[in-house]
């Protein structure tokens, strides 16, 4: 697949019209910082291809492992008198490098499903890197993203089909398609992942990631959206919100109100802790950083935001589902 693009050609043939052009080979702006530990990294692309978003390297790797995405040069070619610029980004690669230089990992991108990220400024992700260092799950992404958003928006995940690869094998497999889940979430120990259905959000799925089984919940209710899972620190529950549909000319004011569930995954116990609050509940971060101030509260806010910034603002007891308002720092 390929795509046509006029920008580059337009801002080229501005610059050489108007005498902005400059021949001079010019010092790199990248910081010495930058360089080195690219360098130190091996981040570098074959002849011809470029790195996409190098600002964002360093950033998705880690301290075994660097991910950096490249993208295969332009070639012009003229239709009626004008040079168009044409790129196949089904060239483009994805490279995982350890950082002792041991192994070396390259996914192309037309061996999966690229159509999402067939444009400029797009590459592959990392979403979690597992804590035994045997796998990384990743999934493709373009910038700058949409904008406007409608009052359900946390409740999805806001990613595409979720892909990994073994870094001990280099096997690249899709893991789970973007038609099959509203969000997703690991646990903090990776045994255990979470995701809502799609086109069933009355749907729960959570899988065992060292049995590999998997086992469904069913909860019964008519739902518009189900996500924003908070796991605790322990792996032992996990939060996640429901959403009712209101349905309204205004596209963005899209919710009716809220519940809030809470889960334990070792026996599938469920319980709800908040219900159809007409408040609109989503997650908040607390002033700790964190999404809980300790094992039985977490912070919320009404996606409303009718009230003022602090009077909208909330924490929340999940063993006794008792609300409060937040405190003025």
């Amino acid at each position: 697949m390929k795509s046509i693009s006029t920008v580059s050609f337009i801002i080229f043939f501005f610059l050489i019209s108007t005498g902005c052009g400059n021949s001079q080979t010019h010092t790199p702006t990248t910081t010495p910082t930058y360089a080195n530990s690219f360098e130190a990294r091996n981040v570098k692309c074959k002849n011809g291809f470029t790195l996409e978003l190098p600002v964002d390297i360093l950033r998705a790797s880690n301290d075994k492992w660097t991910i950096f995405t490249c993208s295969p040069p332009a070639t012009g070619i003229t239709f009626l008198g004008l040079t168009l610029v044409e790129v196949d980004y089904g060239e483009r690669y994805t490279q995982i490098i350890k950082t002792d230089l041991s192994k070396t990992w390259t996914i192309q991108h037309n061996d999966f499903e690229y159509s999402r990220i067939n444009r400029p400024d797009a590459l592959m992700m990392p979403y979690q890197w597992t804590k035994d260092g045997n796998y990384l799950y990743l999934y493709p992404v373009y910038y700058p993203g949409g904008s406007g958003h409608p009052q359900s928006a946390f409740l999805y995940s806001g990613i595409s089909d979720l892909y990994r690869i073994n870094l001990e094998t280099g096997k690249f497999e899709l893991f789970l398609q973007r038609e099959q889940f509203t969000d997703i979430a690991f646990s903090p120990d990776d045994q255990f992942f979470i995701y809502s259905e799609r086109n069933n959000p009355n749907l729960i799925h959570v899988k065992n990631m060292i049995t590999n089984q998997e086992q469904q919940l069913n909860l019964g209710e008519n739902i518009f959206a189900t996500g924003a899972f908070i796991w605790n620190s322990e792996s032992t529950k996990v939060v996640f919100f429901v959403g009712y549909e209101n349905k309204s000319e205004n596209w963005q004011n899209d919710l009716s109100s809220t519940s809030i569930f809470i889960l334990s995954p070792q026996n599938m116990h469920i319980q709800n802790i908040l219900e159809k609050d007409v408040r609109k509940f989503a997650p908040d971060v607390c002033p700790n950083n964190e999404y809980w101030v300790d094992e039985n509260t977490i912070c919320v806010y009404s996606v409303d935001r009718e009230l003022g910034y602090w009077e909208n603002k909330f924490t929340l007891n999940i063993t006794t589902g008792t609300l409060e308002s937040m405190p003025h720092p």
